[in-house]
């Protein structure tokens, strides 16, 4: 990023949560975040998965710091636990991407509250 645009849009000094990041959408958008200057969780439900997004972000020597929480966000103490995890990890969070999914075999209309909780 040119030094005009990181002082416009810049993300240094703040600190995201990227969820659903061990692959995929989620992984590019943890790397895009920490090309921006920020400081980047990886979450996801497989900690060993998450390991290597957090190296790889760290072979970039982009000056920001990558820290793995795993976590299933299907049960709401886990989501507590990773969010009082993630700002004990640099005391703040700035930036959340909701890209974690799940998949269920059925039309939207047809799910039940429960599904959407």
């Amino acid at each position: 990023m040119s030094s005009f645009l990181q002082q416009k849009f810049g993300l240094a000094g703040k600190v995201a949560l990227v969820t659903g990041s061990s692959q995929g959408l989620g992984k590019a958008m943890a790397i895009a975040l920490a090309r921006a200057g920020a400081d980047v969780i990886i979450n996801g439900r497989d900690a060993a998965k998450l390991a290597p997004v957090v190296a790889e972000i760290a072979a970039l020597n982009l000056g920001v710091r990558a820290h793995a929480i795993a976590a299933d966000l299907g049960d709401r103490a886990a989501v507590q636990r990773l969010i009082d995890a993630a700002v004990a990890w640099q005391g703040q969070l700035d930036i959340l991407v909701n890209n974690a999914g799940i998949i269920k075999r059925t039309s939207a209309v047809d799910h039940t509250d429960a599904d959407w909780d």
